[in-house]
């Protein structure tokens, strides 16, 4: 009975972390286009961090409750299954070519490499964390760099105010959504007997990525590619250039050797194959087939490794 409560009040509080997600999204992007920002950057900007939210705000949480397993855990897994898991249902409904400007891919690169030299000496410095910032740095530089700032919007003052409301609300939601998610998760792992680190993997990464998920479907519904690739492309740097160095710099993480010899393994090898992608989408003739056969082995390639940590496989 403790068990089924504890897992109960741990997807409560996913429900209502992703629920303030997409309050804190929805509205925050109503704001970014009254100041003028295009719709491009609003999706490799504020819907990628709105959409990262939840694996930021659980990487404060686990800070503060010294739980700082399921904040690396999450991070990481998340960006496994934004890429094999969200990416790949969206190889199967891609129906052309994407403008996607790859500069952005840079940073993604550097924030996967950075990463893998973080995790061979086993801890989180403060210079390894300033890294990340500067990543983060760069990735708004190419954004301002290479893409485009529409004119300035003309929405109602009383549309601003009720907008700036509901993203507060949408923050308050976030908020105690990842504090409820982080309590509970760590009740659930104790009483499993397993890891936090795997709890943060598979239950939490997969729960905070629904954002990205609901994020996708809306932009395959409207048919734009483009801000399908750019939500993961932001979403993986965020959830790395701010999660990390939150661990590093009040963190006392000694990081487990088995996350670099194999969870990193796994999303450098996603993310060679996203970079891939990428680019074939951008850049060569659009083959609906092969996509359809990436998405399927990227799918099919996270379900396999959630059954390797989860020990059914």
């Amino acid at each position: 009975m403790e068990l089924l409560t504890n897992i109960a009040l741990l997807l409560a509080g996913i429900t209502i972390l992703v629920w303030g997600a997409n309050k804190f999204v929805d509205h925050a992007s109503v704001l970014a286009k009254h100041l003028g920002v295009s719709d491009l950057v609003i999706g490799l900007t504020l819907i990628a961090f709105g959409t990262s939210a939840p694996e930021i705000f659980v990487g404060i949480s686990a800070i503060f409750n010294e739980s700082e397993d399921i904040a690396l855990g999450t991070a990481i897994g998340s960006n496994i299954s934004n890429i094999a898991l969200i990416f790949g249902v969206s190889c199967l409904y891609f129906r052309e070519s994407s403008k996607t400007q790859l500069w952005n891919l840079f940073p993604f690169a550097l924030s996967i490499l950075l990463l893998g030299l973080t995790l061979t000496d086993g801890s989180i410095s403060i210079n390894e964390s300033v890294g990340f910032i500067g990543i983060l740095m760069l990735f708004m530089y190419v954004l301002s760099k290479f893409e485009e700032v529409s004119e300035t919007g003309t929405s109602e003052p009383s549309e601003f105010t009720k907008s700036l409301f509901l993203s507060l609300v949408g923050l308050v939601g976030l908020i105690a959504g990842s504090n409820i998610s982080i309590i509970y998760a760590e009740n659930t792992a104790i009483i499993l007997g397993i890891s936090e680190l795997i709890i943060g993997l598979t239950i939490i990464a997969l729960g905070t990525s629904l954002p990205e998920l609901a994020a996708t479907i809306v932009a395959l519904g409207k048919g734009k590619h483009q801000m399908v690739v750019g939500n993961i492309i932001g979403s993986n740097v965020f959830n790395l250039v701010f999660v990390i160095p939150i661990i590093g710099f009040f963190g006392t993480i000694q990081l487990n050797s088995i996350v670099l010899e194999r969870d990193f393994i796994v999303l450098s090898v996603l993310s060679a194959i996203f970079i891939a992608l990428t680019y074939a989408l951008a850049k060569l003739r659009f083959n609906r087939s092969a996509f359809i056969f990436a998405g399927i082995i990227l799918i099919a390639s996270y379900l396999l490794y959630i059954g390797l940590l989860a020990g059914v496989i």
